[in-house]
């Protein structure tokens, strides 16, 4: 399940994994338990409470193994110690809970959930598809603690207005994953957008699906799926228009077959297929339009493909193929196994600015990600940015050509790092970089840890009016008003000063899975957002929904 499956572990591992001074056994402990193997967890973890009496994480760990492997008054032991040490932790609640059904308490599970539900800390979206909780699902009381339809409406905490919304099909299909303005479309000369559920099931097993939507009218356009494991929309881009009929097209990326498809932006159809090496190269894990690199009048598009071996095991490999006919135009290769160089693509060219980009979370002399960026096409890297000490994967996911930040008059870059450690775990950083020389710009940290800042490749335009491109940034796992509920910051490209921030009242809502402007689409005079809630609940456990909302931020008259 390549990119799908490694953010769901990257969201558990970053409010798993403890900081860097750990007592003796803990990794090995986790270890184990990830690996499912409860009962060495468990005796590993029993050692490590006794000498470390005030270990919160290794209490919970404790108790989950405990669970798994059917001791369940000694998991309710251990939960009652993690409550004690940590009274915050939605995880000691809910498993409380779980330990009590499984046991067949139910008085007591329901007792808990309630708790789990008062205490804000708790997403139950997904309680009614646990079997931990199967004993419950009948129960009038448990029905009662799952969110309602009207727990989704109104689900900002500041006054926002928003302009248009879309919910997801179906529970699990992930809908707006991704989502990108592509141009216009319908000719109502508004700009239209792609987005996409990876995991819908509507044509098979994760075959995914993508949808292109009309912004003024909310009409679905086309849309198109996967095959059964393709996760279809893993990766989804605005592409320009390939096949100059003057509509512009659209680049989305299938992974689980290691294939990238260029569709028409008029009516979905199919114009040209791109594969891989090898069928785990992972080719199509992301992909992107980058305008006419080959300067033959036709927009290009690039492929990463993380998974590619030519330059040893997961080194990696970026491939920019001609929007004209789709053959290859050029191959950049990563520099040393296990680079997962290709995770994540982004282009543009404007005139003679031309900017290639190409993250790799595993390179760099701390293996902590690097991005590189090109403007030709040459195995030579313009320049190349690097994680910081606090970094964990930069590149991963997210990188953009944002605009111009600084006045120069040359577009500059933005690279992602979500799960940084600059304030404990997945606090998240992000990083603007000059596209003239490579000197960083601006860097903008999350604010706890847990929160994931950083997921959105940031491009808000000139939302303040002061002619520099300024930045829209997600931290999609932020707490602040409910457990995931998700948060959106819009910044300053000029000097990094935030100037709002949009945040979600509910549970579970993921809020800045995915954030860019769209200009101004509904003619108020101010720009909008096009945001996602990927894991959203509204239609069911992560079946995600999609906004188009005002940035309520008026232009400054030059």
């Amino acid at each position: 399940m390549f990119t799908i499956v490694a953010l769901v572990l990257a969201a558990v591992l970053a409010q798993a994994v403890p900081p860097p001074a750990t007592p003796p056994g803990l990794q090995e402990g986790l270890a184990f338990a990830q690996a499912k193997d409860w009962t060495h967890a468990a005796e590993v973890l029993r050692g490590v409470t006794a000498r470390e009496p005030k270990n919160a994480l290794a209490f919970r760990v404790l108790a989950l193994s405990l669970i798994r492997l059917g001791k369940y008054d000694d998991a309710l032991t251990a939960l009652a110690t993690a409550r004690t040490l940590d009274p915050r932790s939605g995880a000691a609640i809910y498993n409380t809970a779980v330990a009590y059904a499984l046991s067949g308490r139910t008085d007591d599970a329901i007792a808990w959930l309630r708790e789990a539900k008062a205490s804000r800390r708790v997403d139950l979206t997904g309680a009614a598809a646990d079997n931990d909780l199967a004993s419950l699902h009948n129960d009038a009381r448990f029905v009662a603690l799952l969110p309602k339809p009207e727990d989704f409406a109104q689900p900002f905490v500041e006054h926002v207005k928003v302009i248009r919304e879309w919910d997801g099909e179906h529970a699990e299909d992930q809908f707006g994953w991704i989502a990108r303005p592509i141009g216009d479309v319908d000719g109502d000369r508004v700009p239209d957008f792609v987005t996409s559920a990876p995991t819908s099931g509507a044509n098979g097993t994760n075959a995914g699906r993508i949808y292109v939507y009309s912004t003024k009218s909310g009409a679905l356009l086309w849309k198109a799926d996967g095959e059964a494991e393709d996760q279809l929309g893993t990766g989804v881009e605005a592409a320009g228009d390939t096949n100059k009929d003057g509509i512009p097209d659209v680049i989305a990326a299938a992974p689980g077959h290691s294939k990238a498809f260029v569709y028409s932006g008029r009516d979905g159809a199919v114009l040209f297929t791109m594969h891989g090496e090898k069928e785990d190269d992972e080719f199509g894990n992301h992909a992107s339009g980058c305008g006419d690199v080959d300067g033959d009048g036709y927009a290009d598009v690039l492929v990463g493909a993380p998974g590619n071996d030519a330059a040893g095991a997961d080194a990696g490999r970026a491939y920019v193929y001609s929007g004209k006919d789709g053959h290859p135009l050029f191959v950049f290769t990563g520099e040393r196994a296990g680079d997962r160089f290709g995770s994540t693509v982004a282009g543009a060219t404007n005139g003679k600015q031309r900017f290639l980009l190409v993250g790799a979370p595993k390179a760099g002399p701390r293996k902590t990600g690097r991005t590189y960026v090109y403007d030709a096409l040459s195995d030579k890297p313009r320049f190349v940015i690097d994680s910081d000490a606090t970094g964990n994967a930069l590149g991963l996911m997210f990188l953009s050509v944002l605009g111009d930040t600084n006045g120069d008059g040359i577009a500059d870059v933005y690279a992602s790092d979500w799960s940084n450690a600059a304030n404990g775990a997945s606090t998240g950083r992000v990083y603007v970089h000059s596209g003239a020389d490579g000197a960083r710009l601006l860097t903008l940290t999350g604010e706890t840890a847990g929160e994931g800042f950083g997921t959105c490749p940031a491009k808000a335009g000139d939302v303040d009016g002061d002619g520099r491109a300024d930045l829209i940034v997600g931290a999609w796992q932020y707490a602040g008003a409910a457990v995931s509920g998700g948060r959106i910051s819009l910044y300053s490209g000029r000097d990094g000063h935030r100037m709002r921030t949009y945040t979600s009242r509910v549970p579970g809502e993921t809020l800045g899975f995915d954030a860019q402007g769209m200009g101004d689409v509904d003619g108020d005079g101010t720009v909008d957002f096009l945001v996602t809630s990927g894991w959203s609940g509204v239609h069911g456990h992560h079946s995600g929904r999609v906004f188009v909302i005002s940035s309520g931020v008026k232009a400054k008259r030059r």
